[in-house]
């Protein structure tokens, strides 16, 4: 099967089917079928308005059509916090030089006053502002209020999703809510990828998302691609008007003990002659959060027939099915289900159940290998 067939396995959801409790089900249970088969999905009806979105995407467009000397004005080494501009081919993801100049931004708050390199934990390192040079500002009137507002959509947008995720997994709707707490961290990164004249430079190498979960606005070139978990072939993530691209990281692979797939995923280039332009949100918990190593609250749910889902209550939360033996014998799938939501209940006894992972550590080990040298400037032990 080529990899514009496969475009196909990539479902299609409604967050209205979401907020409409008639439809609810339907939604989680394509979400789950999503996120256990490739990991990504479309999202349509997202309660962003068309205006924000086009509004960021021409934004980061006329940024990146601003002189070199102008850009550099906020070159990420500038900031403590790993927020501004990254010069062409300065960054390598698996080994690979990406082929994209960038921008990234994050929650726009005041720096902790009390941090201090080397002594502060370093994550506290990155709550602050980002960099808003004045004459940026001067020369992009709109740039500014464009990316806080697009983040903040997106901010609300992520708060649904990750809601729904939690009951997809039979837990309770406030489940991320709560591990995520009152302040969310997150990323925007702005990409331009430029059109090459030979299709085999790598926009961007193979990899996963670290984090929790990532919302995608792509323009139209195309270019992504990811990887099925199963077959290992690569699948073009093609651009759908009005959608966003869903994909989870290794945040919620390893939370559900690898039940839900963080999709591995790349970009190439194109020689079409137009440049690619992609603007991800990684959406994570508060940096201060405790992540325990496993979802221990229920056992996860296991797939259903027809006859259940038609009858399930609409604004009951997903609970686990229970399957006859004669069901077993004739399904794989149950059974497959079945023996995945055993082994993920059944703990290795050795395994501290209370054991958690700083959510802060692991976010500032991902920006600290992206961009070392914020780190060599603003972290490095011999300051």
């Amino acid at each position: 099967m080529t990899a514009s067939k496969l475009v196909q396995d990539i479902k299609t959801l409604s967050l209205r089917d979401y907020l409409c409790l008639e439809t609810r089900p339907r939604f989680l249970r394509q979400m789950r079928e999503s996120l256990t088969e490739i990991g990504t999905f479309y999202i349509k009806d997202h309660g962003v308005p068309s205006e924000v979105t086009a509004g960021a995407m021409k934004t980061i467009q006329d940024y990146f059509t601003l002189p070199v000397e102008e850009k550099k004005k906020m070159v990420i080494g500038n900031s403590r916090h790993f927020r501004g501009y990254k010069l062409m081919g300065e960054e390598i993801t698996n080994s690979q030089i990406d082929h994209r100049e960038q921008l990234q931004f994050g929650p726009e708050r005041s720096a902790i006053g009390y941090f201090v390199p080397t002594v502060s934990p370093a994550y506290e390192g990155l709550q602050g502002p980002n960099q808003w040079p004045a004459s940026t500002l001067a020369l992009l009137p709109k740039f500014k209020p464009s990316i806080l507002e697009f983040m903040d959509r997106l901010e609300i947008l992520s708060q649904h999703l990750m809601e729904a995720v939690a009951l997809s997994l039979d837990l309770e709707a406030t489940y991320f809510k709560d591990l995520f707490g009152k302040s969310p961290y997150y990323r925007l990164k702005c990409a331009r990828y430029p059109s090459v004249e030979k299709a085999a430079t790598i926009g961007c190498g193979a990899h996963k998302d670290t984090g929790f979960m990532t919302v995608l606005l792509q323009d139209m070139v195309g270019g992504l691609q990811g990887q099925v978990p199963k077959t290992g072939r690569w699948m073009d993530t093609r651009p759908v008007p009005e959608t966003f691209v869903v994909t989870m990281g290794e945040s919620i692979e390893k939370l559900t003990g690898g039940r839900y797939h963080a999709t591995v995923h790349r970009v190439l280039n194109n020689t079409s002659g137009q440049d690619r332009y992609s603007i991800p949100f990684f959406f994570d918990p508060t940096l201060d959060a405790k992540i325990p190593y496993r979802i221990q609250e229920k056992t996860f749910p296991l797939k259903r027939s027809k006859s259940s889902s038609t009858s399930m209550m609409s604004s009951a939360p997903l609970s686990p099915v229970s399957v006859s033996d004669e069901e077993l014998s004739s399904d794989e799938d149950h059974l497959e289900s079945l023996v995945d939501a055993l082994q993920i209940c059944d703990r290795d006894a050795s395994t501290n159940r209370q054991e958690r992972w700083s959510n802060g550590n692991h976010i500032f080990e991902t920006v600290q290998r992206c961009h070392p040298e914020v780190y060599s400037r603003w972290y490095s032990p011999e300051l």
